[in-house]
């Protein structure tokens, strides 16, 4: 691998090590822990804990997908559309297409679903209704949740890549 792949290799690692990280951390830490909470203090929590660090986790995600193109195509296993039917093109698309599924639940559902639950607190400091967000809440949980097991099947095919 040339000097710039190796970086490009580099970066696609971090990126999506981050990625997954960032939601391992969110589904077994972040979201118990906020749910455990009382309703009341659920909507700062979301804030500080969910929303605050939102962008960096979506930068490592856009990192990981942005250099995992570029992998595909710079590594001459990727030439021309005719390439995407060998075993590695089609493992290749199956990713992305993965990664649009996971974007789009993080983008639709999940974000969504964290501004709904922190803004249950009103600008005077009060609370919301007592419900507390529980269904916004239960859609961060799922969304998150769904997050995890795309980018875990994201893994699973960029180990399949390797092997093809």
């Amino acid at each position: 691998m040339t000097g710039s792949g190796s970086i490009l290799l580099f970066l696609h690692l971090l990126g999506g090590a981050s990625w997954l990280g960032a939601s391992i951390f969110a589904n077994l830490v972040l979201v118990p822990h906020v749910g455990r909470r009382p309703p009341a203090e659920r909507p700062e929590l979301v804030r500080r804990l969910i929303l605050a660090p939102e962008k960096l986790f979506i930068a490592s995600a856009l990192l990981a997908g942005i250099t995992g193109l570029l992998l595909g195509v710079t590594s001459g296993r990727i030439r021309s559309p005719g390439d995407v039917s060998t075993p590695f093109g089609m493992l290749w698309v199956a990713s992305i297409v993965v990664a649009i599924a996971v974007f789009a639940t993080g983008g639709l559902l999940t974000s969504r679903a964290a501004a709904q639950v922190a803004s249950r607190a009103n600008v005077d400091g009060g609370s919301a209704p007592e419900d507390g967000g529980e269904a916004a809440f239960r859609r961060l949980r799922v969304g998150f949740a769904a997050e995890l097991a795309g980018i875990v099947s994201i893994l699973a095919l960029m180990v399949a890549l390797g092997r093809s």
